[in-house]
């Protein structure tokens, strides 16, 4: 049985032939020759691919988001880091000088604190590799009004890693805290989500962003809200803005020069988890082909 286009196709070729078959061979040869290049061009053009494949392939969050859910790395690299990082904290719960938050340190008085660890909530310790697959799926694009019915379904997975080392740290002494750049609205349920997920999760503990407030997107507010009652010894996130101030920037050098500036905490105050699907480097990355570099370069 031929295919839609294949029929289509058939019936141009055979009309074009027809409608010239009272002139003269030449013309005759001629109309079969349109009928032809049209039933080409028909036929050619592939058929549109079961689950809108080509379209998905071609969504720049594809594969990141693939990587994620379903690659072994991810996982034994999430894993990693969270067990990593029980080494310096040790460290810095034996070490009264030592702070994590910047602000903190410049400020001094917090040796005699109580040691708080800080951690970001999404693609640190919950998983929303979901939502971003529905919106791979249904075309669109990350807006709050999706984003909070996400959240208040309660369904977020704990990265891997993430809980067990939590736990260990509350066991060794620390005070734990969550600061997300999720809204108010739906703080209720991401600390019901924490907590179904076995994370150490209160209304005090997890703080939620609202700018009318003074708890802005940067975080400092929040930060600075833990240190007045803690020794912060160590943050944790996904992107540099859970660790530090100064990357609000969209120059890709600025930037990295600020990273440069701060590398020497990565690894024992400052913990960075991979997230390739979204963040605040996005806005920082050319957008043609200068993005590519043709000869290795380290920074």
């Amino acid at each position: 049985m031929l295919r839609p286009s294949a029929r289509v196709a058939n019936f141009i070729f055979h009309f074009a032939s027809l409608n010239f078959v009272s002139l003269k061979f030449a013309s005759l040869a001629k109309g079969a020759a349109v009928g032809f290049f049209l039933a080409v061009l028909i036929t050619a053009r592939p058929l549109p691919t079961l689950g809108q494949t080509t379209d998905l392939l071609q969504d720049r969050r594809f594969d990141a988001l693939t990587w994620v859910q379903n690659s072994a790395e991810y996982r034994m690299l999430t894993e990693q880091t969270f067990r990593l990082a029980l080494h310096p904290l040790i460290t810095a719960l034996d070490d009264a000088t030592i702070t994590a938050d910047e602000a903190q340190l410049t400020a001094g008085d917090f040796a005699d604190k109580p040691p708080a660890i800080i951690l970001d909530c999404d693609e640190t310790v919950l998983d929303n590799s979901a939502y971003n697959a529905r919106n791979i799926l249904k075309k669109e694009s990350y807006s709050t009004e999706t984003w909070n019915a996400w959240c208040l379904e309660v369904q977020a997975e704990a990265i891997p890693g993430s809980l067990e080392f939590v736990t260990r740290a509350k066991a060794l002494g620390a005070d734990i805290f969550f600061i997300t750049n999720r809204r108010d609205v739906v703080k209720n349920a991401t600390v019901e989500n924490l907590k179904k997920l076995g994370f150490p999760a209160t209304a005090e503990n997890v703080l939620t962003k609202n700018k009318e407030l003074g708890r802005g997107d940067d975080k400092i507010s929040r930060r600075a809200m833990v240190a007045k009652n803690h020794r912060i010894v160590m943050l944790i996130g996904d992107s540099m803005s859970d660790l530090c101030s100064g990357l609000n920037v969209t120059e890709t050098i600025q930037r990295n020069q600020t990273g440069n500036q701060k590398f020497q905490q990565l690894g024992s105050r400052w913990i960075m988890l991979p997230n390739p699907v979204y963040g605040g480097w996005q806005q920082a990355l050319p957008g043609d082909k200068h993005a590519l570099k043709l000869k290795s370069k380290t920074k």
